[in-house]
């Protein structure tokens, strides 16, 4: 029987998944990328080797797999790519001095402000349909404040949460942050990470993918193939890419960003719902700059040795955490995580400033003097709202979204089927939605 074929359009996290569990599946499949040098999309290691020292390791990318994550930790496990603890304990930095050391699930909001939260999360596990959309139809920072938050509360809960969506929780939909918390474990999936970095997941991907094709004698995986047209009849789907070639199969899976789909040409069109959802949907501006510092001047380890150090500040750091904390190397690299007008602020600033802003959030909220060891000497950043072909770090649904927008994303336009973290229902926003909706739309081909 002649083998069906698939053409996948993306290869992040979404498209190889889908590719690989095609595969699985018994399909032939090739994977279309528009970028000129790489895979993972969103998926974006970094590696920084001093002169005669250890590599060191960083994510400018997906960051964290959570012990809820039973896809990646299968992929990861199916691919011998071993997991290691990536927890971290979490202070305030508050008038420039840093605050009570928190452990990963503990609560740094006031016995009322956590009771309040407490019953809107049971709450929210006993609503219908028709409750949780209400809740969407406002934004998180109401909503907490509603129920009884207190000022200096929602000033922590906008440092700490506006991390999750990459805006402020003022522009977020309740139902999304709420389901967000309250459907996740204590530590909000912020669990571990790939030993020597997550780009190997999708790496391992490629590779299998392309072993797969060696039979056509073409890669699996063809990168610099930026997809213009994709045109459908009764016999099949053909795309076309910006330089001129053909890919004709029996079907497709299109995993890219929303925004992306109105860069195609389709014929059929997209129907204009669905045309339109796409143009709806904003992506979060974020920004992170990794900085090496010769002498890890910050607590290297806390919560008896498990977690790594990590400050919240309404400086120019935003979230800040050491990215090296597990690696045996000498020296280490704090991380700044910034969102929002901040991330666009820092996007186009100078290396040497971004490491004496970084160095100097921390340094002042440990009260520790000026030294020339809080000087970075190695600065690498991703601007992700500034990549052409993504837009964003990830998709951010504003109030009365999620009910309205991502159904009609996810719907399939004739042979076309559709996947990206952006129609994860329980993952959204994570590399375990991304391989989640890659998987599943495989399997509804």
């Amino acid at each position: 029987m002649t083998k069906k074929h698939c053409v996948v359009i993306g290869a992040g996290l979404a498209g190889l998944a889908a590719a690989y569990r095609l595969i699985q599946n018994g399909w032939t499949v090739e994977v279309l990328e528009a970028d000129e040098k790489r895979v993972g999309g969103r998926v974006f290691t970094g590696r920084h080797k001093p002169k005669g020292r250890k590599a060191l390791v960083y994510e400018l990318g997906g960051e964290w797999i959570g012990d809820d994550h039973d896809r990646m930790k299968d992929l990861c496990g199916q691919f011998h790519l071993r997991l290691m603890p990536h927890r971290y304990s979490y202070r305030f930095s508050e008038k420039g001095k840093a605050l009570k050391i928190f452990e990963p699930g503990d609560s740094p909001f006031s016995a009322g402000s956590q009771d309040a939260f407490d019953g809107l999360s049971d709450r929210v596990k006993e609503n219908g349909d028709c409750e949780n959309e209400d809740l969407d139809r406002i934004d998180w920072w109401t909503k907490l404040k509603n129920i009884g938050f207190s000022e200096a509360d929602l000033r922590r809960r906008d440092l700490m949460d506006s991390t999750d969506f990459g805006e402020s929780i003022r522009h977020t939909g309740a139902f999304v942050a709420a389901a967000e918390y309250v459907f996740s474990n204590a530590s909000d999936e912020m669990d571990m990470k790939i030993v020597g970095g997550n780009d190997r997941l999708p790496k391992a991907l490629k590779k299998t993918i392309d072993a797969a094709a060696r039979d056509k004698k073409k890669p699996g995986v063809h990168i610099r193939s930026k997809v213009e047209r994709i045109q459908q009849s009764n016999g099949g789907v053909v795309i076309s890419t910006h330089d001129g070639r053909t890919f004709p199969a029996d079907a497709c899976i299109c995993a890219i960003p929303a925004h992306g789909l109105g860069k195609i040409h389709w014929d059929p069109p997209l129907p204009d719902e669905q045309r339109k959802a796409a143009e709806e949907l904003q992506y979060a501006r974020i920004t992170k700059t990794a900085v090496h510092f010769r002498n890890r001047f910050w607590d290297t380890k806390t919560g008896n040795g498990t977690n790594g150090f990590s400050l919240f500040t309404n400086r120019a750091s935003d979230f800040v955490f050491e990215r090296t904390f597990g690696q045996d190397v000498s020296g280490g690299i704090l991380c700044s995580y910034a969102i929002g007008d901040k991330a666009d602020d820092l996007a186009d600033e100078k290396h040497s400033d971004l490491a004496r802003w970084i160095g100097g959030d921390v340094r002042d909220a440990l009260g520790l003097r000026k030294k020339k060891k809080f000087q970075g000497t190695y600065v690498d950043h991703k601007p992700w709202q500034q990549e052409k072909d993504i837009g964003g770090a990830y998709a951010f649904y504003r109030p009365g979204q999620w009910f309205k927008v991502r159904p009609i994303l996810q719907r399939p336009h004739g042979r076309v089927a559709f996947a990206g973290e952006h129609l994860s229902d329980d993952w959204q926003g994570f590399m375990e939605g991304a391989v989640e909706t890659g998987e599943a739309a495989a399997d509804g081909l």
